[in-house]
């Protein structure tokens, strides 16, 4: 049922924890941004723009607000302290998980997806990664922190899960090194080299496995995704993607278990890019829950 009040995902009333399968978690940090700001009203305005959007999914045929959506209040960003911010989403995320939720965190910079998918390792140790953007973040460190956006997949390789990440279009001398020398476990697919018909191989290509998703929305084209931090060109459109997801998800021997969608950086809070990440975060519940979450 929808309601104008509250101010949660889609005006949805505000389910006790205990009631809800899936579980929002706002966590609108900046800190390290290198270029277009504002990641830090990413969640508000998500749950802003989720409000005017429909609960039924004509793609689905239903509604999946029915399983049970809780909107948590936004985790407060310790600005100043990353190390100690960095642990407060890590032990967030596993409080939730101890309660069998689904946890689906809206961002915020790139800087918060190494916690989030720390909290769910500690749950499941073999995790994977689907890495969904437009930049390897493969730095050791970047402007003097290894906290930065630009390092995320380089700290979720230090934990020992296996990447594989789709649409990286703009990379530095330094992280092609790191490749070349390292061979980390991260399987590239490079935007340039994915074909018309790259939903439905890559999501077969991807290897079997528990999944963790990190999508930063810079992965999409710019021209349906201008309001991101670092938007490059040679992007992905909105029904490939949502074929990738959907085809992905649907796959028996794949099991997400969690995600995040990070770098909204909007121009104001009515701009249709908000609108797009509100919609891919119920697409992506939607697909969930077809599949029996």
């Amino acid at each position: 049922m929808f309601f104008e009040d509250p101010y949660t995902f889609g005006g949805l009333a505000d389910l006790p924890l205990k009631k809800a399968k899936f579980v929002l978690l706002p966590v609108p940090y900046e800190a390290t941004v290198s270029y277009q700001v504002g990641t830090k009203f990413g969640p508000q305005a998500i749950i802003h723009a989720s409000r005017n959007m429909e609960l039924y999914d004509e793609e689905l045929e239903m509604e999946p607000w029915q399983a049970g959506i809780k909107t948590l209040p936004g985790l407060v960003p310790e600005k100043h302290t990353p190390a100690r911010m960095a642990k407060l989403i890590e032990k967030t995320t596993s409080s939730l998980l101890i309660k069998d939720k689904f946890v689906l965190a809206l961002g915020g910079e790139h800087s918060i997806s190494p916690s989030l998918v720390a909290g769910h390792r500690s749950f499941y140790p073999e995790l994977r990664v689907l890495h969904l953007d437009a930049h390897a973040d493969l730095r050791e460190r970047y402007e003097g922190t290894p906290y930065s956006h630009a390092s995320a997949v380089r700290r979720i390789l230090e934990m020992g899960c296996q990447v594989f990440s789709l649409g990286i279009r703009s990379i530095s001398q330094e992280e092609k090194e790191f490749l070349r020398k390292e061979k980390p476990p991260v399987e590239i697919h490079w935007a340039y080299t994915m074909e018309p018909d790259w939903p439905e191989n890559l999501s077969q290509k991807a290897p079997a496995g528990i999944y963790y998703l990190t999508f930063d929305l810079d992965f999409l084209d710019p021209s349906i995704m201008p309001d991101t931090g670092t938007p490059e060109p040679g992007g992905f459109l909105w029904w490939e993607t949502l074929r990738f997801l959907r085809l992905f998800l649907e796959r028996q021997d794949v099991k997400l278990v969690g995600a995040d969608i990070v770098e909204l950086a909007p121009k104001n809070f009515f701009s249709p890019a908000c609108f797009l990440a509100s919609r891919l975060v119920y697409k992506i519940i939607g697909y969930l829950v077809r599949k029996g979450y």
